[in-house]
């Protein structure tokens, strides 16, 4: 299937591939087998693809043994290229079944662990929309509440089908205090997923505001995903040209940018 140039069919074209491998993934048992799979989607977005494995083994992880064995050696394997979109997965795994992460996160590093609450936002975005976006709600147990709300910001672009104007009052519609996040989770949802034109990435450019700074982030931290999952494209080189006034070599010659973000 050939990936659209449109956001939204973007959008559906990934809502879609990581069904499919889910699907797919959960009649999987070796490590090995899974893998070879994954490899076999196309680059631009087969870190979606290792989100949504991810997803799968944390699961049966957690049902099963309650441990996080299979999926550590999943991760071991996988981490150079697809880091942030693996623990994400795991973020999905934990929503999915309920279970707490705290427990299991101890011995984590913070970007880890911020990206396994961000995978929590997302899903709770998706599926329990009502409380956490109509309801501005945050589960008592959500420890990490900055990554929380990044995946919750991820989700509010996803919800407004990368358009700007129909990001912009659902974002707004928060408490100034949680935007801040929310704003660094749509800029990681854009720059990754990309089908934006330079006009409508200068108009949610401008109208972050006093949040510019977080939205460059969030562009940041999909580039650096980019990159190492090596899959550059015009889109990425777009966003970050706009949004950040950054070239990819900039970026990657920029040594402090990487030790700061790049923790895979």
């Amino acid at each position: 299937m050939n990936i659209p140039d449109n956001v939204s069919e973007r959008i559906e074209y990934i809502q879609k591939l990581f069904l499919r491998v889910e699907g797919c993934v959960e009649t999987i048992d070796d490590l090995g087998a899974v893998i070879q799979l994954l490899e076999k989607e196309a680059t631009e977005f087969r870190s979606i693809a290792y989100e949504s494995a991810s997803m799968v083994i944390g699961v049966k992880d957690l049902y099963l043994t309650k441990t996080l064995q299979r999926w550590k050696q999943f991760r071991n394997e996988s981490s150079g290229r697809h880091g942030f979109h693996v623990d994400i997965g795991l973020g999905w795994a934990f929503a999915k079944t309920g279970m707490q992460p705290n427990d299991y996160l101890k011995a984590t590093n913070d970007p880890v662990k911020t990206m396994v609450y961000d995978g929590i936002g997302y899903y709770y975005g998706l599926f329990k929309g009502r409380s956490v976006i109509k309801n501005k709600t945050v589960p008592e147990q959500i420890e990490d509440k900055s990554g929380f709300d990044q995946g919750l910001g991820r989700r509010l672009w996803y919800l407004a089908k990368g358009n700007v104007s129909a990001l912009l009052p659902l974002l707004n519609d928060f408490d100034g205090t949680r935007r801040s996040d929310l704003w660094r989770g749509a800029g990681i949802a854009c720059a990754y997923v990309g089908g934006n034109n330079a006009e409508e990435l200068q108009h949610l450019s401008n109208a972050a505001g006093s949040y510019k700074g977080q939205l460059e982030l969030g562009v940041t931290f999909a580039t650096i995903s980019r990159i190492a999952s090596n899959s550059i494209n015009e889109d990425i080189r777009r966003t970050l040209r706009v949004i950040c006034g950054k070239t990819i070599e900039e970026l990657k010659a920029n040594g402090k940018v990487a030790d700061e973000f790049y923790y895979l």
